[in-house]
């Protein structure tokens, strides 16, 4: 039999028993219930924006009215407007971060500190328009800062980011514990022993790793369509151009699971008995802690310094970094296909280095076999 098709008949038999495991409906039931939970929460629980202007005295009467009803159609977000004695005091106030903007009626002008936020902008210029009956195309305001603008990641890339990699990292320690479970009991009953006089070692493991896989990425497309539903019904807000950051995370899911999962099935061999498979999967669990936590503290610190570059080609670090480096600040395109090509030869040398050593931890009864002697054992064999 050879190689290809050996891959996909042990791909097609775990995706068989997977889709028929209690466990698999129960935690896809699961996450999509949390995913309804969380919709829940946020229509009961999220706080309506308050934008704070100032305004130089006089302030021209209706305007807290005009500002109002203006932010009504932002998800009914709230004005707080406060008078100030001169244009001096109101910059001030707003260097102080006493409020979010200076509304100059004389200059036509709204000054924000360092960085315009439109939602805010478009408020004020809809109140003016309002108060002095005026109509588009013309702006009614024009918007100035007292610094220079800087970048800040949105809403919308802070939330791919951190909740992305999130995702990720539980997603791969997740189904890596269906890898070592599956290696453990099929060792177990020594059915393993029949499977390999047909298929060869690194065919049985592509199959596993690749049927596994693809039940995942089921699973994720499943939640991520009912996320969509949501977006499209208005229950969540959806920001411009989150779809492009989100749809960055799907391959790195891809690559990131055939690096780690190969990993989890080497240590499901090496594990004696589904007891201690736990176990056996920590040293490739604590790895990918520590990546998800290094990544994290490089891109809250500094997400366009020489560590969180670094990170993002890494072949470990890359399938958590780059999609949510990506989202905050961007990343070069020559990045994106050196970390691509790291991270393939990385899965390719990890195969080629696993292939003996699964092979021999199939086989190994009695107790659990130590990865070091394992290798020792293999190479002179």
């Amino acid at each position: 039999m050879n190689g290809r098709r050996a891959t996909t008949l042990v791909a097609s038999r775990e995706i068989r028993e997977r889709l028929r495991s209690k466990a698999f409906i129960a935690s896809t039931v699961l996450i999509l219930a949390l995913l309804g939970v969380s919709a829940l929460l946020v229509r009961l629980v999220d706080p309506h924006e308050t934008y704070r202007v100032a305004v130089t005295a006089p302030a021209p009467t209706g305007l807290a009215g005009a500002l109002e009803r203006a932010a009504q159609p932002f998800d009914d977000a709230k004005v707080r407007l406060r008078t100030v004695e001169s244009a001096a005091a109101g910059r001030r106030l707003l260097e102080e971060k006493g409020v979010d903007a200076l509304l100059l009626l004389s200059a036509d002008k709204l000054v924000f500190r360092q960085n315009v936020d439109v939602k805010a902008a478009a408020v004020a210029d809809a109140a003016v328009r309002a108060l002095r009956n005026e109509l588009p195309p013309t702006p009614a305001l024009t918007t100035a800062t007292l610094h220079p603008p800087e970048h800040e990641p949105g809403d919308a890339a802070v939330l791919v980011a951190y909740a992305g990699s999130l995702l990720l990292f539980m997603s791969l320690a997740f189904y890596g514990q269906w890898v070592i479970s599956g290696v453990v009991e099929e060792k177990n009953n020594r059915v393993v022993e029949v499977i390999l006089s047909a298929v060869r070692p690194r065919d049985l493991l592509a199959g596993k790793v690749i049927g596994i896989g693809l039940l995942g990425f089921a699973q994720l497309a499943l939640i991520a369509g009912l996320a969509a539903g949501m977006l499209v019904a208005g229950v969540f807000d959806a920001p411009a151009g989150l779809g492009v950051d989100i749809a960055l995370v799907i391959p790195w899911f891809v690559l990131g699971f055939a690096l780690y999962a190969v990993a989890y099935a080497v240590a499901g061999a090496l594990a004696s008995s589904q007891q201690n498979a736990e176990t056996a999967g920590q040293p490739v669990t604590y790895a990918l802690l520590a990546v998800y936590f290094a990544g994290y503290v490089a891109l809250a610190s500094d997400p366009e310094g020489l560590l969180a570059s670094v990170l993002t080609v890494f072949p470990l670090t890359a399938p958590l970094v780059l999609p949510a480096r990506s989202a905050l600040v961007g990343v070069p395109l020559w990045q994106h296909l050196l970390a691509a090509v790291l991270v393939l030869a990385a899965i390719y040398a990890l195969v080629r280095f696993a292939g003996r050593v699964y092979a021999l931890g199939l086989l190994h009864g009695g107790s659990g076999l130590g990865l070091r002697a394992a290798w020792r054992i293999a190479r002179a064999h």
